[in-house]
């Protein structure tokens, strides 16, 4: 591989670097009271397993933002229910037999492969990095045994830039690297001296490696090769010169880069921990001094006697021998009679307020209630009221996460040849993605309320007048109203089919009409016929009367 002199990659990596240094204080805190098992910084050691622990005291932090990765999980990709749906756009067309079975067999596959992989086991890691640190980045490749494989990035490890919209294009990995890993992935002939060195030396000493990927600026559309590919993929040795360990590229970014909420032109997102920080350490420095506190009143400051600084023993049961006629004695310096029971509730007002931070109310909602009955009213004016609070977030997580992975996902199986060939009437056709996870469903749901209201109040108006009817559209409020709950394709029928039905309902009707009025033409007949047969007049005459009567009442 070619050696790159002034790599344009390490200057810019250098610039990225500069522009995240605002950040990494921050990012580093929250590691110190809340994460301490996440984030990498100057001076991390790969495989480092020591303890990072030393500034929490109290772990309600820690254990408040892992209900809500946990929530999150549960509530947006769950492993154990369906959380998206492919369609089009066009409901006549996606209701066609040959395009519901494709994508029934698209949906199937893309399951498949996302639960043979380690996909749900990383989505967890980055729904805690998101919401520790504000950003989350994943990962997603090709893999040669499960189909596609995940990694999860955590704070410090990477640098992003975001193009003219705001969206994160480009992203500078750091990472480390052992010479055996370095031969395997990228094959001996495209290593430097310096591993190949370490190859006979020592297999499992460190490399410092640099993963770019970021938008191409210019490419061939038509050859769509590893070097004409909408985004560049370069791996290169980081501090050594540059020296690069391949070049390719990808049709969709590899990383997804969801942020928990940015303000004007940030590039990193900001958190629920940057949130609750401030009071995540006042419940540090409060639950020190509550246990200083007990600490004071069990073992307070003694008053000794001065022939007893040597000796004195303090400990339970401790024996401290005196001379027969000593008079001193040992007591305390000071009484503490602090209030343990009023720190303990202003202890406990500050837990409620980092937990209502990370939103485990939302998630705990049922969970916490000491009430054994609930109305389903409640649960719905609940459930409106927190959504409001955490609906912009799931908005922010489709098209930031999801989208872009269910994007990169479809690609890569599509280019394998895994995914059945799509039918001709889909030609030029976009799929469209539906979420149906748990809170997808329930921030729809939300919307549903004023259809169920309204239709509630017409239905009590046309008690009183029925052409109050005329002014609904029933049968829009019918696909609205299916489509916010998520009905699978293919239940509600297409406005023509519909009027296929319709139609043929009102020719049955007609036809119905038509055999009644023939059978009460056809008893009318046979009356007036029995009374022609006894009025005495001939053939002649009667046949006369009848054509006369059945031409009058002819339908």
């Amino acid at each position: 591989m070619k050696h790159v002199e002034n790599n344009q990659y390490l200057q810019r990596l250098q610039s990225l670097r500069q522009e995240r240094g605002s950040w990494e204080p921050h990012w580093q805190e929250i590691s110190d009271y809340i994460l301490p098992r996440k984030g990498i910084y100057a001076g991390h050691r790969p495989n480092d397993g020591g303890i990072r622990s030393g500034k929490i005291i109290d772990s309600t932090a820690t254990r408040a933002l892992r209900i809500l990765a946990a929530g999150l999980q549960g509530g947006l990709t769950s492993p154990a229910r369906p959380w998206f749906r492919l369609g089009i756009s066009d409901r006549d067309l996606s209701r066609h037999k040959s395009v519901r079975e494709w994508i029934s067999k698209v949906e199937s596959t893309m399951y498949r492969v996302l639960a043979r992989s380690n996909f749900y086991s990383c989505i967890h890691s980055l729904y805690t990095e998101l919401a520790g640190f504000g950003t989350g980045i994943l990962y997603c490749e090709p893999d040669e045994d499960s189909g596609i494989r995940f990694r999860t990035l955590t704070a410090g490890e990477y640098c992003l830039a975001t193009d003219a919209q705001g969206r994160v294009d480009s992203v500078y990995r750091e990472f480390k690297m052992t010479a055996r890993q370095l031969e395997k992935r990228f094959g001996k002939a495209n290593l430097p001296s310096s591993v190949h060195t370490s190859l006979g030396a020592n297999r499992d000493h460190w490399f410092d490696v640099l993963h770019v990927v970021q938008p191409r600026d210019e490419f061939d559309v038509e050859r769509m090769d590893a070097l004409n590919m909408p985004f560049e993929s370069v791996f290169l040795l980081n501090g050594r010169g540059g020296h690069v360990l391949s070049e390719s590229g990808f049709v969709e970014n590899p990383y997804m880069a969801p942020r928990w909420d940015t303000a004007a032109m940030d590039v990193y997102g900001r958190s629920p921990a940057m949130d609750v920080l401030a009071d995540v350490k006042m419940l540090m420095e409060m639950s020190k001094s509550q246990i200083q506190a007990v600490h004071l009143t069990l073992r307070p400051p003694m008053k000794v006697p001065s022939m007893y600084s040597r000796r004195l023993n303090l400990l339970p049961g401790g024996q401290n021998p005196v001379e027969q006629n000593q008079q001193d004695s040992v007591s305390p310096l000071y009484q503490v009679r602090p209030d343990l029971a009023g720190v303990s509730n202003k202890i406990q007002d500050v837990r409620t307020a980092i937990r209502e931070g990370f939103y485990n109310d939302i998630f705990m909602m049922m969970a916490g209630s000491n009430r054994r009955t609930i109305t389903a009213a409640e649960v719905a004016e609940r459930h409106e009221e927190k959504l409001i609070q955490l609906g912009p977030v799931i908005e922010r997580q489709h098209t930031e996460l999801l989208d872009p992975l269910i994007d990169r996902v479809f690609g890569i199986l599509n280019r394998s040849g895994e995914l059945p060939e799509a039918p001709s009437i889909l030609d030029g056709v976009d799929i469209r993605i539906d979420y149906i996870s748990v809170l997808a469903q329930a921030q729809k749901m939300v919307g549903t309320q004023s259809i169920e209201s309204l239709a509630q109040f017409v239905g009590t108006l046309a008690q009183v007048n029925p052409e109050v009817l005329d002014k609904v559209d029933m049968d829009r409020a019918l696909d609205d109203y299916a489509e916010l709950i998520g009905v699978p394709i293919g239940i509600v029928r297409s406005g023509d089919e519909v009027q296929k039905f319709r139609n043929m309902r009102r020719q049955e009707e007609l036809r119905q009409q038509q055999l009644q009025q023939s059978l009460q033409t056809a008893s009318l007949g046979s009356g007036i016929i029995k009374d022609l047969a006894n009025s005495g007049l001939n053939t002649v005459q009667m046949q006369g009367v009848i054509d006369h009567i059945g031409h009058k009442i002819q339908p």
